[in-house]
């Protein structure tokens, strides 16, 4: 093992460690800002709340909010301290939100704003032992989506506009995305992500974990893969001039860049492989 892999995984080891202690701030209340409700937000939405009796944390409590956002969307802002994402592009112009929260005592703070087509959703938490909320989103297919979760996992499915998410302790999975720029970044969790239509760019970055990429067959790509302690392997055509550029970059771990419909490893041709 050289030294650089050697780094790699130090580096890694103690991302874990820093991230830990992350999550169990956010889970003791910690908050790293605030937020407030805006008026002009609340009156352009409709909700719908209902508790839930079944508690997936004992002594917790858990509750579910429905917003239909009646303002047309265009992008979508959303970060969640602790929980997981979901975004999901369909037709129309505009969004419903549906929050899943789980608290000690007092329920998360929870924001959903419309300034110039951009819906901005987050929360704030009162100083208590759990506090966290899962989001599941519906936004027009076009819309332009950035994505934040400092724990948990973000899922995205259906999109045609530009799309940047990042998770510090997360895995990102995404399906059918069309649009011609997609950046997806985790610090520990893995990244799959299939392409309904050959992007102009992909960004994909990890420090621990694998990066798996399927992108469609027809067209050609100029790829540049980088596994510091793990395998770089491409399966698709490549050209140095090629008009759609693939970044895929892993501290530790695997990366695997291949086509839609290809068979699984070790089933059809080998590629080009790059062992570090």
């Amino acid at each position: 093992m050289g030294r650089r892999p050697r780094a790699a995984l130090r580096r890694g080891l103690a991302l874990i460690a820093g991230l830990a202690l992350i999550a169990g701030l956010a889970l003791s209340g910690c908050s790293l800002g605030s937020a407030s409700n805006s008026a002009s937000a609340e009156s352009s939405e409709t909700a719908a709340a209902s508790a839930s009796s079944a508690l997936s944390i004992p002594g917790t409590h858990r509750s579910t909010r429905v917003y239909a956002i009646a303002s047309p969307v265009s992008a979508l802002v959303v970060t969640s301290r602790v929980g997981n994402v979901t975004v999901t592009g369909g037709s129309g112009t505009t969004a419903s939100v549906t929050e899943e929260l789980t608290y000690t005592s007092k329920p998360p703070v929870t924001t959903r704003k419309v300034s110039g087509g951009t819906l901005t959703v987050g929360y704030a938490c009162p100083v208590e032992l759990v506090c966290a909320v899962v989001y599941r989103i519906r936004v027009p297919r076009s819309a332009a989506v950035q994505a934040t979760a400092n724990a948990g996992q973000i899922v995205l499915s259906g999109l045609a506009g530009q799309v940047t998410a990042k998770a510090d302790a997360g895995i990102i999975t995404a399906t059918g995305l069309t649009g011609p720029s997609v950046s997806l970044t985790t610090d520990v969790g893995a990244i799959t992500a299939d392409f309904a239509a050959a992007p102009v760019t992909i960004a994909a970055v990890t420090r621990i974990g694998a990066i798996t990429l399927r992108v469609p067959k027809a067209a050609s790509y100029m790829v540049i893969a980088n596994a510091s302690f793990g395998q770089a392997t491409v399966r698709i055509p490549q050209s140095p001039s090629a008009p759609h550029t693939i970044t895929a970059t892993a501290d530790v771990g695997a990366i695997l860049v291949t086509y839609l419909g290809a068979p699984q490893s070790g089933q059809g041709s080998a590629g080009q492989s790059i062992g570090r």
